[in-house]
């Protein structure tokens, strides 16, 4: 954050990634750009009998780091309490000795990078975004919801979309929350569909390579 405020008086118009970043900056001329799902699948993947709720993202940044730190100690517990069949992926680069401290909570995977990252979401029943600090658009929950997979998150995780978009989503208000959350989508695999769809939908209208040349030709235009 205050590198990026270090740049602001250097240009004469700006793009940012959500509406949260952007009223941060009402002084600016300024774009929102969708941050764009990578390569998803051309039509979600169908729901699954699974016990297994992912987690994608690099686990070195702070913010990604932190929230799987306090899922673990705070909501894991609970989940495999009431859930004992449950496990848990978690996908990205991370120190090895942190991948292995996760790995000693009973059924934690930590294994760093996939080959097949769609793979992982074909196979998980739901995916989940505990995310309490930084900025950006959490690309993870939009990735999640475009290979379809439902996602928990958390208010600040949800806040950096459109209310359109984040009533598709489980978004718990505590830890306990997050736990029943997980707990609701592991029993009810029509809910979890039902969730997944709305912000699916939401993908498909919002979060388009159309809508970002758009956006991009606008500002432009602006400023030619």
């Amino acid at each position: 954050a205050w590198l990026a405020q270090r740049q602001l008086k250097r240009f004469d118009a700006y793009f940012f990634v959500s509406q949260r970043d952007q009223a941060r900056h009402p002084e600016l001329q300024s774009a929102i750009l969708p941050n764009i799902p990578f390569n998803p699948p051309a039509q979600p993947f169908p729901q699954v009998d699974s016990s297994t709720l992912l987690f994608v993202g690099s686990l070195w940044y702070a913010p990604n780091r932190e929230g799987i730190d306090r899922f673990l100690a705070r909501c894991w517990p609970a989940i495999k309490a009431a859930q004992p069949q449950a496990r848990l992926l978690l996908v990205g680069a991370a120190p090895p000795a942190v991948r292995q401290a996760w790995e000693r909570h009973p059924d934690v995977s930590a294994p760093g990078f996939v080959d097949d990252l769609g793979e992982a979401y074909r196979q998980a029943a739901f995916t989940i975004a505990p995310i309490y600090s930084g900025g950006g658009t959490n690309i993870k929950v939009l990735e999640s919801l475009a290979y379809g997979r439902a996602c928990v998150t958390t208010p600040h995780g949800a806040d950096a979309f459109t209310s359109e978009l984040a009533s598709g989503l489980g978004i718990a208000q505590d830890d306990p929350g997050f736990a029943r959350g997980c707990i609701h989508y592991l029993t009810d695999i029509n809910h979890r569909r039902s969730q997944m769809e709305i912000g699916h939908k939401q993908i498909r209208k919002d979060y388009s390579p159309t809508l970002f040349t758009d956006r991009v030709r606008q500002l432009l235009t602006i400023h030619t």
